[in-house]
């Protein structure tokens, strides 16, 4: 509950910081009053409504769910595979995603999707890529975690050199740059109508992960334990690898690529309160949320009035964080060794 508090504030102040910067009250009857049709705004003007509502909201909310996907994508991957340095990219989603959507900008192959191409490129390559995955890994009825994670690798290479060789036979420089930018990550340009795809994915998958929570707690003690105590092993890794790919890949697609998010988080969360699915998929979710929508707050304002790609920040900071960890502490979901 405090989380959610505090998720609340932080976007409504964030909501207010920027090259305008708008007061924390102002922004508060702004929201109410689009929302509920209640409150008086007559004395606000209407560049800075428009501000707030157009262009500030669908910004702050979308940095909220792609963080809060991410995230709970993290959590998921972590989980099947045992394995902490596992992320929402060790599938291979990431670079099938960004492979999609080179080919869309560059050769304008989805231009009949119209302003969706580049969503619709990077969500459908990041489903093929998960596709070979799965399909290469599985052995009989079996998808054995190690194998998936190899096989992740590999395609993500695969991908990758796919994509960098349609970027480097580009016959347009402004090309180059849109795939360039698309790849740093950035939540600068998010409308409305781009919230719905990330809604749909993301409630849905919080709701079936939190509901496998102890499914999965189960996996944590061993395979052969989670049997005995009535789990369906093979049902559970596929759903979560299922959901982690759509969480991940509507992510990337509406976003670009944003690293280290699922990957720290997630460690942070277990390091703080346990291995527990049940306290570690809620509160995991709510931290990813509010740390992406501060980290968008200061891709907006270190070099205002311009940008920076939010991918950047969350490497710069992700990593020292990760390092410190490791570092510091032996890490295995949440224990000391």
């Amino acid at each position: 509950m405090v989380l959610c508090v505090i998720l609340v504030l932080t976007m409504i102040l964030a909501t207010g910081i920027g090259p305008v910067s708008i007061p924390f009250d102002t922004v508060w009857k702004i929201v109410w009053n689009r929302i509920t049709g209640m409150g008086d705004v007559s004395e606000i003007k209407m560049s800075t409504q428009n501000i707030v509502w157009h262009l500030r909201v669908p910004r702050v909310l979308m940095g909220a769910m792609v963080g809060a996907s991410l995230t709970l994508s993290g959590v998921a991957m972590q989980s099947f595979t045992k394995n902490p340095l596992a992320s929402p990219y060790v599938l291979g989603i990431s670079s099938g995603a960004t492979f999609g959507a080179t080919l869309a900008i560059v050769t304008g192959v989805l231009s009949f999707l119209g302003s969706y191409a580049v969503e619709g490129g990077a969500f459908a390559g990041s489903m093929a890529a998960i596709l070979i995955v799965y399909y290469m890994a599985k052995s009989g009825k079996e998808v054995a975690p190690i194998k998936l994670v190899l096989v992740g690798t590999a395609v993500a290479a695969m991908f990758t050199a796919f994509s960098n060789f349609i970027v480097y036979k580009a016959p347009d420089d402004s090309k180059i740059r849109e795939v360039t930018f698309w790849t740093l990550g950035s939540v600068a340009s998010a409308q409305w109508e781009e919230l719905i795809p990330v809604v749909v994915t993301l409630i849905p998958g919080f709701l079936c992960m939190y509901a496998m929570s102890s499914a999965m707690n189960a996996l944590l003690m061993g395979e052969s334990s989670a049997v005995t105590l009535g789990v369906n092993v093979n049902l559970v890794r596929k759903i979560t690898v299922f959901l982690s790919a759509a969480l991940t890949g509507m992510a990337v697609a509406v976003t670009g690529s944003i690293g280290f998010v699922g990957l720290v988080i997630p460690h942070i969360v277990r390091s703080m309160i346990g291995a527990d699915h049940k306290k570690v998929i809620p509160v995991s979710t709510l931290i990813g949320a509010i740390f992406l929508v501060w980290v968008d707050v200061g891709a907006r304002m270190f070099d205002a009035p311009g940008e920076i790609p939010i991918g950047i920040i969350t490497a710069m900071i992700g990593a020292p964080i990760f390092l410190w960890m490791i570092r510091v502490r032996k890490y295995a979901f949440g224990k000391k060794e």
